[in-house]
């Protein structure tokens, strides 16, 4: 039987996961309450649950379903976080009681980050004494029908600035910054390129920038920050901005608000259109290209 680990960061599906979450992502250690109280502020703000909780859920039902009528193979999806249950390790566990033989290893993130990474070679080595196949689901930022979902999604936030400015109007790829690391960022920052470039070429976009978010305006993280390329743009006559998020399919707590109301404010102070492109989120579009991209790593494992 096929499994897939359909992994990412973690997904609180409830406040009361909020402290347990950071705790952990702290290794152990409580956040003091100032901090706790500004994340859990955060998440109140969605006015709704965690996004990339429900969406990472529906999408494995989805991918489960979509890939049950192609294959001629039992297959079966299951979710996997980082710092919130369930656990790598449990999943696996749970997928070798299910007798998986064939695990393929798919991450929430198109393109390769130090997470995604971690996370495969997590599953390698929980699987390393086990009679199993594993394959890595790695390499797919440049699919065809995954293109085909970001063209819509930018091509609507593109068309929804207004005419007169959409001329001048720019697109604004984003991905989380890292410490700068010329050896450590060279994938990470191709597969965005790459990425980016594809899909502006795909929209016809010809105004188009990659930039980078959460850095906090550290001199020493890959740049430049969205919210600053905002405004030298605008200085050099920019007169509307699209914002489009490369690193996770789903939105997160972080991105969602960094690349959306964020910087909508920023636009507004400076009297220019914004528009946030839509995550590819757990949409049919986005479930068939997933099912896609799995069915390339099928043959390998036979």
């Amino acid at each position: 039987m096929i499994g897939i680990i359909y992994y990412a960061y973690g997904a609180p599906k409830s406040l009361d996961d909020v402290t347990p979450y950071f705790s952990h992502i702290m290794n152990g250690k409580t956040p003091p309450p100032h901090v706790i109280e500004n994340i859990t502020a955060q998440f109140k703000k969605l006015g709704g649950v965690d996004p990339l909780a429900a969406n990472t859920s529906r999408i494995a039902k989805g991918l489960e379903h979509a890939l049950q009528q192609r294959l001629a193979q039992p297959v079966k999806v299951y979710n996997a976080y980082k710092h919130t249950e369930p656990y790598i390790p449990d999943v696996v566990n749970t997928m070798l009681e299910d007798g998986i033989s064939t695990f393929i290893t798919l991450p929430v993130n198109p393109i390769m980050s130090s997470g995604a990474a971690a996370f495969h070679d997590e599953v390698s080595a929980l699987l390393a004494s086990h009679d199993v196949t594993i394959i890595s689901g790695q390499n797919w930022h440049l699919n065809t029908e995954l293109l085909a979902v970001y063209k819509d999604r930018v091509h609507r936030a593109y068309e929804w600035i207004s005419t007169e400015k959409r001329t001048h109007t720019h697109v604004l790829y984003t991905v989380h910054s890292q410490p700068i690391n010329p050896e450590r960022n060279e994938l990470y920052v191709r597969q965005f390129s790459e990425l980016a470039e594809a899909i502006s070429k795909a929209a016809q976009i010809d105004n188009w920038h990659i930039t980078y978010r959460s850095g906090h305006g550290k001199g020493d993280w890959l740049a430049p920050d969205v919210k600053e390329k905002i405004k030298t743009l605008h200085a050099e006559g920019a007169q509307g901005f699209v914002t489009c998020e490369l690193l996770s399919l789903s939105a997160d707590i972080e991105s969602y608000f960094e690349i959306g109301s964020e910087c909508q404010k920023i636009c507004e102070e400076l009297q220019v259109d914004f528009a946030q492109a839509e995550f590819p989120g757990d949409s049919y579009d986005t479930i068939q290209a997933l099912a896609t991209i799995v069915e390339s790593f099928i043959p390998a494992a036979q």
